[in-house]
């Protein structure tokens, strides 16, 4: 155990710098700064909290404002957190934000603010982690090589894929595969691959798990049009896998309902409901960069 003669006050603050956090830049009343502390509070109401010191002028002046423009940072805008530069492309995620409550926290006042512009791109993020500054990207293993690739989809056809590996990016990338290797047939092998799959590693195909008609052939029209224009099924694999790996609430865009649990969606396809005709038509597999306003 640390001795206790370090102080708590110093041994928090070295623990606090082990807590990844994502890397804000607030701008609003002519100033801009540098943030860790940005974290969504509440989806309904869109609330999102944010830490500032008390004994920042900056802070006090964004506070004074009563509004304050939130862009996450992406990889490649390092020296944005340094007042360095000028953006040239969208934030990974940028908030318009009108503050509605600060709260007095030791050091620092806690501010509350309404969310009312959103939008979100789709890159990977800057990461502050142990005071410095980290570019964040998915390990994908099975991406690793054109080799182990291969190797990934004989297992996973074969049904000798661990349980383990068969997450979403997993299903991304034999969407996508498919898409291309078996374009007049992709949905099919992909709807009986899982199936088979399922039953090889005990998930029950029933009404309320395994097997989903309606994801399914979501995703099997998202990734088609993501890739219809690549001839290499490992390239539309690697393409898939790097813009929607990790975009496992896509279908929130497309469906006002719980898609996920409902029984009918998973026996039957249903066609999304949101806005949603034009949506779909003319975003599905784009994976475009995604705007609302109140």
């Amino acid at each position: 155990m640390p001795p206790l003669s370090l102080g708590m006050g110093i041994l928090f603050r070295r623990a606090a710098s082990f807590v990844p956090a994502g890397v804000a830049v607030l701008s609003g009343a002519d100033v801009t700064m540098t943030v860790s502390s940005l974290h969504c509070a509440s989806f309904d109401p869109c609330l999102v909290s944010v830490a500032l010191a008390q004994d920042s002028q900056k802070g006090a002046a964004i506070i004074k404002g009563g509004w304050f423009r939130a862009r996450l940072l992406r990889i490649g805008e390092e020296g944005l957190s340094r007042g360095e530069g000028h953006p040239t492309n969208l934030g990974l995620v940028e908030l318009e934000c009108t503050i509605g409550w600060t709260h007095p926290a030791g050091d620092h006042y806690l501010v509350l603010a309404e969310v009312g512009g959103v939008t979100i791109s789709e890159v990977y993020p800057i990461v502050y982690w142990r005071r410095g500054l980290h570019e964040f990207y998915p390990n994908y293993r099975f991406m690793a090589s054109r080799g182990a690739f291969e190797k990934f989809v004989a297992a996973w056809e074969a049904c000798t894929l661990p349980k383990k590996q068969w997450n979403h990016a997993a299903h991304v990338a034999i969407g996508a595969y498919y898409a291309v290797r078996y374009p007049a047939t992709a949905f099919q092998r992909t709807k009986d691959g899982i199936l088979r799959y399922n039953e090889a590693v005990g998930i029950a195909n029933t009404e309320t798990s395994g097997y989903h008609e309606t994801l399914t052939r979501f995703w099997a029209s998202i990734l088609a049009k993501l890739v219809e224009r690549i001839a290499d099924p490992w390239e539309a694999a690697c393409t898939a896998v790097e813009k929607l790996g990790e975009d496992r609430d896509l279908h929130h865009l497309y469906y006002g309902f719980d898609v996920v649990r409902d029984t009918q969606a998973r026996r039957i396809w249903i066609a999304p409901d949101l806005e949603s005709a034009d949506r779909w038509r003319r975003l599905q597999g784009t994976g475009r960069t995604v705007m609302a306003r109140k």
